[in-house]
């Protein structure tokens, strides 16, 4: 019989494993955010993880629920990778139910990066251009994982974030991250600049065989140079090294229209000539019934203007 192992730090996340026989089949990693009365609402960003082993999702939800209601669980929400409506299915034999408010987009941009140089051919001609002309300008591009890099790109997200309105953690949050992957050699903060002047910077995870793209910034005034474009290929040919044989860029708009929020960092995306992968979406597990109505309830009216809960 399976069992439930749990891996705790002082943050507010937990990683929990579903172990047969010494093998996990099964895992997610958990963040809480307190309610009052003692309660809690709970988040598995692109969680649960299976592996392939869906059948192990009804054993490893009943152990994961009783662990969460002991904290005080409301309702645990999900966003899988996943694409299927078999995979969604087995979320929606559990119980599952459609959340009202995405956390996270719904979809994903994938770049196909094998074949070395054909990986440059597959760009559009104005992606193939902008790399040029990067080069030819002087932009040039370091990676590194020390902290002071890290130092560099928080500016430029803290910049970037004021400007496009999002929220940014603190740096303590960015370099745990960095600490935890710098330990395994798969993170790298790419910093891109021209006459020592930085114009933008990107954190790179390597994962398997994939390149994925964390996070981003630029400069207010450095548009006309596009020093982006030149960041993302020397990231491309990084990984390439590596083995890696695709790029996901993390996520896009569903249907991205000129003027929504999302639609600029999508062209962009866009233009690496990949593909839109789109995952089944973000739902509720009642870990607490009453509180899981109340809380779905807040949320139909945090449409109306009132704050959401996540």
């Amino acid at each position: 019989m399976p069992e439930l192992e749990i891996c705790e730090d002082a943050s507010a996340c937990a990683r929990y494993l579903w172990v047969d026989q010494g093998r996990p089949v099964a895992a997610a990693a958990v963040l809480r955010r307190s309610l009052p009365g003692g309660l809690a609402l709970n988040y598995a960003p692109r969680g649960p993880i299976l592996d392939g082993h869906l059948d192990q999702w009804p054993g490893f939800w009943q152990a994961l629920r009783e662990r969460l209601a002991q904290d005080g669980g409301t309702v645990l929400k999900v966003d899988p990778e996943w694409v299927t409506d078999a995979q969604r299915a087995v979320l929606t034999q559990t119980g599952a139910l459609p959340s009202r408010h995405p956390i996270q987009h719904q979809a994903t941009w994938l770049v196909d990066i094998s074949g070395g140089d054909e990986a440059m051919a597959r760009l559009k001609e104005s992606t193939r251009r902008n790399i040029r002309t990067g080069i030819k300008q002087g932009i040039t591009v370091e990676a590194s994982d020390a902290s002071a890099a890290l130092d560099s790109f928080y500016e430029l997200l803290q910049e970037t974030a004021a400007r496009e309105q999002f929220t940014v953690r603190s740096r303590a949050y960015y370099q745990d991250l960095l600490s935890l992957f710098r330990e395994r050699g798969q993170v790298a903060v790419y910093l891109a600049r021209h006459e020592e002047r930085l114009l933008a910077g990107a954190v790179m995870l390597f994962f398997g065989s994939k390149l994925v793209y964390l996070y981003g910034g630029t400069k207010t005034d450095a548009k006309d140079l596009k020093p982006g474009y030149l960041l993302h290929w020397r990231a491309i040919e990084d990984a390439q090294r590596r083995g890696c044989t695709s790029y996901d860029m993390w996520g896009v708009p569903l249907d991205p229209q000129p003027g929504q929020r999302g639609y600029g960092y999508y062209v962009f995306k866009s233009r690496f000539n990949g593909q839109m992968v789109r995952f089944i979406g973000l739902y509720d597990l009642p870990v607490n019934r009453a509180a899981t109505l109340t809380i779905r309830l807040a949320e139909r009216f945090a449409r109306a203007g009132q704050p959401e809960f996540v």
